[in-house]
């Protein structure tokens, strides 16, 4: 009599185990790559989006002195009352940018006029220089009719003077460069950042 074959489990297959290993492992990697990317865009964002609303602010600005002067026989208000004179012309624009801006915000019109990098904030100045000279003059000779300042408060108006760079508020840890219009252009750090709404 021949004795029976003795009864031999099949082996397990570590074939389970590698594609769950690898499976979760590339869903280690997605996942955690899609939240580095959003944690990157988010701080970026963060960063950003601050320098975003103070161009917006100062073109809204720049828009309103050309609306001011074209209702006013081509002449630039005066400079005591400046801000409370192009109030309405400014505020016409914003209301605009509210619509258009999505998660940007806009100054407050009848506020302090300026910017907010982080914990800065920082105002807006009309240029003594330009009161009342007609906004073409203003124009053709280049000068500058609104810029940035470390002071806030309402109707300020001094005359320009071109401040250090390195005093600027911080864009992602660097000095960003103080904002300023000329010639009908917003201008930061000597570059034409025109922006069209």
């Amino acid at each position: 009599m021949e004795t029976p074959p003795s009864y031999a489990p099949p082996k397990k297959s570590n074939t389970g185990l590698i594609i769950g290993l690898v499976l979760g492992g590339i869903g280690i990697c997605c996942v955690g790559g899609i939240a580095l990317v959003l944690f990157g865009g988010l701080q970026f964002f963060k960063n950003v989006a601050p320098m975003a609303e103070c161009m917006m602010n100062y073109s809204a600005v720049q828009k309103g002195m050309d609306e001011y002067a074209q209702a006013n026989n081509g002449k630039l208000p005066p400079a005591a009352t400046w801000q409370n004179d192009l109030k309405p012309y400014v505020e016409k624009s914003l209301a605009k940018l509210k619509k258009e801006a999505g998660p940007f915000k806009v100054m407050d019109v009848n506020g302090d006029w300026g910017c907010t990098t982080g914990e800065t904030k920082t105002g807006m100045a009309y240029n003594t220089e330009i009161a009342g000279k007609t906004l073409e003059d203003v124009r053709a000779k280049a000068l500058v009719t609104v810029f940035e300042t470390p002071q806030i408060g309402r109707n300020q108006a001094l005359k320009f003077e071109e401040l250090p760079r390195s005093s600027s508020p911080k864009l992602m840890g660097n000095p960003r460069g103080w904002i300023k219009i000329v010639g009908g252009r917003v201008h930061m750090d000597g570059r034409d950042t025109d922006m069209k709404f």
